[in-house]
């Protein structure tokens, strides 16, 4: 499992380049999310961030200017939409075992 952020098209390619190259099968699981739902998150840790010292505090600006870095997969690019249900991943990754 790789945790990163695959911003980009490019980015996710080149991942995938690199775990099919060893024999891995990549799986891309995306979250869709909408700024609300992003800005009620950071807000949370936000209200902890004076007490964790790796912690930073994170303004509703750097969310907007980050958002517009980032770019969804499109329909032609192999990927997972998640919504909510565990089960559909877990088949994707069972399915890839076969």
């Amino acid at each position: 499992m790789v945790d990163h952020g695959f911003w980009t098209r490019e980015d996710r390619a080149r991942w995938r380049a690199i775990a099919s190259d060893v024999g891995a099968i990549p799986v891309l699981v995306y979250l869709a999310a909408s700024h609300d739902e992003h800005w009620a998150r950071i807000s949370k840790r936000n209200e902890y961030h004076a007490d964790d010292p790796n912690a930073i505090y994170f303004s509703e600006s750097d969310l907007q200017r980050y958002r517009t870095r980032f770019i969804p997969p499109e329909a032609d690019e192999p990927h997972l939409t998640f919504d909510g249900d565990t089960a559909s991943v877990i088949a994707a990754l069972d399915g890839n075992r076969s």
